[in-house]
């Protein structure tokens, strides 16, 4: 079947009179399904939509190859080009950040530049417990996140395991030598904490202007229309 890897799989079948869509898709860690059902006469009836949540990522496409198998099973076909061209339902977006989680975010990122500085500059190895704890909560706090942009999910789930690393190189005494690697991980975590509330602002920004450009350009064409 095409596009059993993609984020939106639409299949199809015919009975009769009738035509018989199944749409499913992903957004985060949600899968939906959707049925649709259109009547020769052009007349539509939405069915019932299913959400499916998953607690990682990991999964997900198995489990949408499963689904569209079972309908394969029942008769549903992939949609043909043209019938891609007069599509069901949109690629869903992925869904927003919480506005809510940024200021929380903007003091993670001095928590964790901080600790990285003294982790650098302080040969005091219980601070690597800190720095483990901490970067664990950062990891929980991002992970939370629905809409949280795939590069930044691939760096904060990169940092989890490297912390499971550490943790365990700390375990067989090499505390000292891990310190300068925790100390450079929280740093980086900051970074790329603050990266990502940039990146939320400017997107924002960009949004504003461009409805104040659309705003603007219908007020001048009305007084032009007045002219």
């Amino acid at each position: 079947m095409k596009d059993k890897q993609a984020p939106l799989i639409q299949l199809k079948r015919e009975i009769s009179q009738t035509a018989d869509y199944w749409v499913c898709y992903r957004v985060g860690r949600t899968l939906y399904q959707v049925s649709v059902q259109e009547q020769a006469n052009g007349q539509t009836n939405e069915g019932e939509v299913t959400t499916e949540r998953f607690p990682f990522y990991v999964g997900m496409k198995k489990r949408m190859r499963q689904l569209a198998e079972e309908k394969e099973a029942l008769g549903f076909r992939p949609l043909t080009e043209e019938e891609r061209a007069v599509h069901v339902i949109d690629e869903p977006e992925e869904s927003s950040l919480d506005p809510a989680f940024f200021n929380p975010a903007v003091r993670l990122a001095w928590m964790l530049l901080g600790l990285g500085i003294l982790l650098f500059v302080l040969p005091y190895e219980r601070l690597n417990n800190f720095a483990f704890g901490l970067g664990l909560y950062v990891w929980y706090e991002t992970f939370r996140q629905a809409g949280l942009p795939k590069i930044f999910r691939r760096y904060f789930h990169g940092m989890f395991g490297a912390l499971m690393v550490l943790q365990v190189l700390s375990a067989f005494e090499l505390e000292r030598e891990v310190q300068p690697y925790y100390a450079t991980l929280s740093v980086l975590s900051a970074v790329m904490l603050v990266l990502l509330v940039v990146q939320y602002h400017w997107k924002e920004t960009d949004q504003i202007a461009q409805g104040e450009s659309v705003r603007i350009r219908k007020i001048k064409e009305y007084t032009d229309f007045e002219e």
